[in-house]
């Protein structure tokens, strides 16, 4: 009926367990016949229906422009941008150009709507973090304890970057291999750096929701990639 299903991810997951194909098809496939029973209220919804629904998503970049142009998006760091879904409870769809069109926003104010919307979602989820080090110093990582498709999307929020910055004591180094899941460092911990690098890599080729292969650094300055020394 038009639509365009993206069966990336599930290719991914089926390459890493094809012994799991039903347990991977079914569920994707329930989510299309949903998507496929929606009327035009689903699919261009007013704004007011799901203003408080909206919320960033950070994808790659390359793979957004090249697959998904008609997405609202913009390019962020690390090879990363940030798009915007309509968040469904058990699934999400991405925002689209004639939608932002349709509601009459701008896309600085879909940003900073998405953004307060991510917000109050950590203040009704808060992450729960774990850390590593010794206990006599402070943490020199942390990851989170549970995988959520807001996860790597936390890095947008300044307060939250401000926050790990703080409890690992200066600037940090983060991985995001995929949507749901990071790991981030202090920068001082120069051996696990370089161990997380690796693993990263090892993760983003794996993992079902692929971002980056790339590290980011949260300074002061906000986030940047950082710099693969050992390329040069």
């Amino acid at each position: 009926s038009g639509s365009r299903l993206n069966l990336f991810n599930f290719y991914r997951a089926y390459v890493q367990a094809p012994e799991n194909f039903e347990k991977i098809l079914l569920p994707a496939m329930s989510t299309v016949v949903q998507v496929q029973e929606w009327g035009e209220d689903q699919l261009s919804p007013p704004l007011a229906a799901v203003r408080d629904r909206l919320m960033p998503m950070l994808y790659p970049e390359q793979a957004w422009q090249e697959r998904f142009p008609e997405f609202i998006g913009t390019p962020w760091v690390g090879g990363l941008a940030i798009l915007y879904v309509v968040d469904e409870h058990n699934a999400y769809w991405y925002v689209r150009r004639e939608l932002l069109s349709h509601w009459g926003l701008e896309d600085e104010e879909l940003h900073e709507i998405a953004v307060t919307n991510l917000q109050e979602y950590f203040e009704r989820r808060p992450m729960e973090l774990a850390a590593a080090g010794t206990e006599e110093e402070t943490p020199s990582m942390f990851i989170p304890v549970r995988p959520d498709s807001y996860n790597a999307s936390r890095l947008l929020s300044r307060d939250f970057v401000s926050n790990l910055r703080h409890a690992l004591g200066g600037d940090v180094v983060i991985g995001v291999p995929g949507r749901d899941f990071f790991v981030g460092v202090s920068l001082k911990a120069e051996a696990i750096v370089h161990h997380v690098r690796d693993r990263v890599k090892e993760d983003f080729q794996r993992t079902d929701h692929p971002l980056t292969d790339r590290l980011l650094l949260l300074s002061a300055d906000g986030v940047s990639e950082l710099p693969d020394l050992s390329e040069a």
